[in-house]
């Protein structure tokens, strides 16, 4: 009853009367305020390409990061620019900086407040292991670079005698504090906080050493590949901005098969075109004669004959072709070998190298943190932006090592080992020498009997 008397005075109630829901007035105000809502949420978005609707603070912010992002990109490429200028001793400091800052920011990940103030010696240790490898790899790099003074390496030379016993004692020593500093409850901890020290020591420091290694090949090799993933970098980010759709992999969500097709291909035609550029720059294509050397230096050398231009045939078709749009015939181009090489290194740097920054992705998320740091406006941390030159580092110089690098064996250093043999394994060699040139066809019957009659004779003068 209470139910029905409730009913029957609500709808005694009058059309006019304002507590009516359903009266002509509150509709024409509800429609009202929907038709607001619906203008206002108009005014608020924008249509963005492959997005959408998107709201108008979140397209500004985004355009705010586009513009944020490209202005420290060139603020690094200057400052990359300058310090390539100022020579191998800058770069080296350069890339010394680089690997303690992003050891730093990786070790960080795993720290754990609470734990490490119970123990107080883990970030000493973490700090231990790196001064050890660095030492280690920095000391065949400072012995590399005296060998040209050798009044200072005299007075070196029992450090570098027994530098690698001396690099192994240090971490001995480093391996026995840590056992020394176990503590029970923590032993899962520590063991953890061992291996990813470790695995910092091998991925960042170790793998970010080839970039030295490549310096003393010439420090076009230092170079290319960097700029390589730089390039890839931008022109990915580019094509993914304007006309990304399909996402490429779950690890990075931003990054779309547009991107990384549009910034393969130009990576390809940069690489090509500013290898050509560089070729020519002596500063460029030697091995530093000195750390001291600048752009400003005047530097001579025999260089690698990859750099030496060489005149390849054009196909027929091909020819017929250009000889039609340019109005003249051509029948051969110019191309440095180190041309074809550049496409290589540039499809690694495009196919391959992302991985790293894919790896790194995986890292944060398995951390659940959005960047590594915050040291660089739009970009992240230090790590976030070589994440993917330390695996480039590894392949360039991995592949200057099979394909390009020339033998460093001379007839003067062969012979100054023959002189360093007793008599009787000199004469063993010389024949064996004979032999060999014999069996190939080098030498003639004639130079056979002569060099079989004077290796009797230094037989027997030895006797």
């Amino acid at each position: 009853m209470g139910r029905i008397s409730k009913k029957t005075s609500n709808t005694s109630l009058q059309p006019g009367d304002s507590s009516n829901s359903n009266s002509p007035s509150k509709l024409r105000h509800r429609k009202g305020n929907d038709d607001g809502r619906q203008q206002a949420a108009s005014s608020s978005e924008i249509a963005v390409a492959g997005q959408g609707m998107v709201p108008v603070e979140e397209n500004t912010k985004r355009w705010r990061n586009w513009w944020q992002r490209t202005t420290f990109t060139f603020v690094m490429i200057g400052g990359f620019f300058t310090v390539i200028a100022l020579g191998p001793l800058s770069i080296m400091l350069m890339v010394l900086c680089l690997q303690v800052l992003i050891y730093r920011e990786v070790i960080s990940l795993s720290s754990v407040a609470k734990k490490e103030r119970d123990l107080p010696w883990s970030r000493a240790m973490n700090a231990y292991f790196l001064v050890c490898l660095e030492y280690y790899l920095y000391g065949h790099n400072i012995h590399r670079a005296l060998e040209r003074r050798p009044w200072l390496e005299a007075h070196l030379r029992p450090v570098f005698a027994h530098h690698t016993f001396i690099s192994f004692s240090l971490y001995l020593i480093g391996f026995v504090w840590f056992v020394g500093t176990l503590r029970k409850g923590y032993y899962r901890f520590q063991m953890g906080q061992f291996a990813w020290t470790h695995m910092a020591l091998g991925l960042v420091v170790v793998q970010s050493q080839y970039m030295i290694e490549n310096i003393f090949e010439g420090i076009f090799w230092f170079f290319l590949p960097i700029a390589l993933v730089i390039v890839n970098d931008i022109f990915a980010y580019i094509f993914g901005f304007f006309f990304g759709r399909h996402q490429l992999i779950e690890l990075s969500p931003k990054k779309t098969w547009e991107g990384y097709i549009g910034g393969g291909l130009m990576t390809m035609v940069f690489g090509f075109m500013f290898t050509a550029l560089l070729s020519d720059w002596r500063f460029m294509v030697c091995p530093p004669p000195t750390l001291s050397m600048t752009a400003f230096s005047n530097v001579q050398c025999d260089v690698n004959p990859v750099f030496v231009p060489k005149d390849y045939a054009v196909p027929g078709a091909v020819s017929t072709l250009l000889s039609t749009l340019l109005g003249h015939h051509i029948a051969t181009v110019s191309i440095r070998p180190v041309q074809f090489h550049s496409l290589a290194i540039s499809a690694f740097a495009s196919l391959i190298a992302p991985f790293g920054g894919f790896f790194a992705s995986g890292v944060k998320r398995a951390f659940n943190i959005k960047d590594f740091g915050n040291s660089i406006p739009g970009h992240g941390g230090v790590t976030d932006r070589f994440d993917c030159q330390f695996i480039m580092a590894a392949f360039s110089h991995t592949y200057y090592m099979s394909f390009i690098k020339l033998s460093s064996v001379t007839i003067g250093s062969v012979f100054s080992s023959f002189l360093a043999l007793d008599p009787g394994m000199q004469v063993e060699l010389f024949q064996s020498i004979q032999e060999y040139l014999q069996n190939t066809g080098s030498i003639s019957d004639a130079v056979k009997s002569a060099a079989v009659a004077a290796a009797a004779a230094a037989a027997a003068v030895s006797e």
